[in-house]
């Protein structure tokens, strides 16, 4: 991609990386049907919570872009939400229980974008949070998603403020959201459709 201005390749980019997940689910479910294998899948929502590396990675990003005000306002909306550590533990449950089969969607939670200001403003007043365009979404279809299957199994996710509140904390110890002069958190483009329309 050279000679492309670096915010079109990073759009690029995140409209392969999304590609390249669906494309390798259906691989996976051509080749199991032909060589007649039961595979199973675990397709988690937006990942929030503590993390092992110190990179931050593209949920936290948004999460971070949240708590410290990007310039932009977003959309109210429906945010799916699930912890990595319930990611984790899904993908040892289907692993380990014989009767896993086909696709595990993995999004326990949700929450507007209203309801997650107002959540993280009650523990944590003191961010400058970003705007919530109130009016956005109003007559936007709220999508079901169901993590049914997976509880089925016996799979016990956290409750969402505990995953909220530890992720914070996670990137509060990090130094993550220490006022650092000319750090700001951007919004990741894999994110833009969460960014309300200038006015």
């Amino acid at each position: 991609m050279r000679g492309l201005p670096s915010k079109l390749c990073n759009f690029c980019w995140q409209i392969w990386y999304s590609l390249a997940k669906t494309v390798a689910e259906e691989t996976v479910w051509e080749y199991a049907e032909k060589n007649r294998l039961n595979a199973v899948t675990v397709c988690p929502c937006i990942v929030l919570g503590p993390q092992l590396q110190s990179v931050v990675n593209t949920t936290s990003e948004l999460l971070l872009y949240v708590i410290t005000g990007g310039p932009n306002a977003l959309n109210e909306m429906l945010w799916h939400i699930v912890d990595v550590r319930d990611v984790a533990e899904a993908l040892l449950l289907v692993y380990e229980k014989p009767e896993s089969s086909g696709r595990y969607i993995c999004a326990p939670n949700y929450i507007s974008t209203k309801a997650l200001l107002e959540l993280l403003k009650k523990t944590y007043p003191d961010y400058n949070y970003v705007k919530c365009k109130a009016d956005a979404q109003q007559n936007s279809r709220i999508t079901p998603i169901s993590s049914g299957k997976l509880s089925n199994l016996g799979w016990k996710p956290r409750a969402l403020e505990e995953t909220l509140l530890d992720s914070i904390e996670y990137h509060r110890k990090m130094g993550n959201l220490q006022d650092v002069e000319g750090q700001a958190y951007r919004l990741p483009d894999i994110f833009r459709h969460f960014q309300a329309a200038d006015e």
